[in-house]
């Protein structure tokens, strides 16, 4: 796939012209903010990657859209590590927009609670990440720090946001898993232990090639299921759809 970079950013240059400064990566449920958007156009993945995707609620495509008078890119639906996909094979979006010129990208996910504090229907502003258990995108001496992943300046307007909204929220540590499969319970005791508030499979590869491309960087996960609670891939959807609306607002102001 990484051998496909040459001959997809010449055909994105020829699709775009030019890229926007914001991308929003939207995660399960998050897709709904472009019912409210002028849709510009529209990349298949398959087009430049020659791959899509393979989840359900991931369509698989790159939007250009308007959101007020401002243009946006929306990537709809992600690459995957558990589709077999590498680290690296997954951000090679962001790495090719990024040669377009990307400045800021907004990462949303829906997520798994840890923390006993949290209710499915919160949001949670991320502070910070548990990368340990993430093949690194990043090779060789490709050293990056991440000692601030997530841009404070974009925190807090969506800290501020949440508030003036009245939309629950929480600040926390997202942590990867893999997957497909869900965790255990032993897994989930394990990673609140460290530190984890909410828990998913995916945010944390883009998030860490962002940074090392120069991108700011804000990831907002929505908790769609509680730690210990029986769940599978229809109720994490279900869960998602019913907090779009708030999903919604929140992604409209910050973008405006």
């Amino acid at each position: 796939m990484i051998n496909l970079f040459p001959k997809a950013l010449n055909l994105l240059k020829f699709e775009l012209q030019t890229f926007p400064e914001t991308l929003v990566i939207l995660g399960s449920g998050w897709n709904k903010v472009l019912e409210q958007a002028e849709i510009m156009k529209e990349v298949p993945y398959k087009d430049f990657l020659g791959v899509g995707s393979s989840v359900p609620g991931h369509e698989g495509k790159l939007v250009i859209a308007k959101i007020g008078e401002k243009k946006i890119g929306f990537m709809q639906g992600r690459l995957h590590t558990y589709e077999g996909y590498t680290s690296n094979e997954v951000t090679l979006p962001i790495q090719l927009f990024a040669e377009l010129g990307l400045k800021k990208m907004i990462v949303t996910a829906a997520a798994g609670g840890l923390n006993e504090k949290y209710q499915v229907g919160d949001f949670v502003i991320l502070n910070d990440m548990i990368t340990s258990f993430c093949h690194s995108p990043l090779s060789g001496a490709q050293f990056q720090d991440l000692s601030q992943a997530f841009d404070p300046e974009m925190r807090k307007k969506a800290v501020d946001i949440c508030s003036k909204l009245n939309i629950p929220f929480h600040e926390g540590v997202y942590c990867y898993t893999k997957g497909p499969h869900f965790e255990t319970p032993a897994d989930k005791r394990l990673f609140a232990k460290l530190g984890a508030d909410v828990i998913g499979m995916s945010t944390v590869p883009e998030t860490i090639m962002a940074r090392f491309l120069g991108i700011e960087v804000l990831g907002l996960a929505f908790v769609t299921n509680l730690a210990f609670v029986k769940h599978d891939h229809k109720d994490v959807l279900a869960a998602a759809d019913r907090g779009s609306k708030q999903m919604v607002e929140l992604l409209s102001m910050l973008i405006s």
